[in-house]
């Protein structure tokens, strides 16, 4: 099943100022997230993040910022157990959950198959999530694979969005994918 921008959701789980630099491969989960959101703003996907407990690990990237429409604050590792957020999860009935965040192994993890048990269609960019340990990611990326929940990468989110070269978003989704080559 390809996705499609109409039928799509992003939600950036806790790329926090604080945690980013504890990350395995901060720079490139980064990046990836950062070509994720750009591309979802560009083919008109809603983009939404989460903070856990920001008093304590920052807000979002400020990379980041500009491209969310709204942020959620939790204190759940699980952000499908906060009360505010699968109430406003039903402005996106019908779409599937793109998830990408931090950690991968916690927040990330927990999020993917609370929203899964939910009903709720997800989606995980393995290169756009990141742990503290390479080890941790790699055990959260099997556990999403057993769970049945689908991995991507974030270039393929952003061309399976735009569709075909002709798209008017084809142009800058290639700038921005070029942009963020690592």
């Amino acid at each position: 099943m390809l996705l499609t921008a109409e039928t799509s959701a992003l939600l950036l789980i806790d790329y926090q100022g604080k945690l980013m630099p504890m990350i395995d491969g901060a720079e490139t989960v980064l990046s990836r997230a950062l070509l994720l959101a750009e591309a979802a703003h560009l083919c008109g996907v809603p983009i939404w993040a989460t903070e856990q407990y920001p008093q304590g690990l920052g807000g979002t990237a400020p990379a980041l910022v500009p491209w969310i429409e709204r942020i959620f604050t939790k204190t759940h590792f699980n952000a499908a157990a906060e009360l505010d957020l699968p109430e406003a999860l039903a402005a996106w009935q019908g779409r599937r959950i793109i998830l990408g965040g931090c950690e991968a192994h916690v927040c990330l993890l927990q999020t993917a198959l609370g929203l899964h048990s939910l009903g709720w269609p997800v989606t995980v960019v393995g290169d756009a999530i990141g742990s503290r340990r390479a080890s941790d990611k790699a055990a959260a990326l099997h556990r999403l694979t057993q769970a049945g929940i689908p991995l991507i990468s974030a270039e393929m989110a952003a061309f399976e969005w735009v569709q075909h070269r002709d798209a008017p978003a084809f142009k800058p989704v290639l700038a921005a994918v070029k942009k963020g080559a690592l």
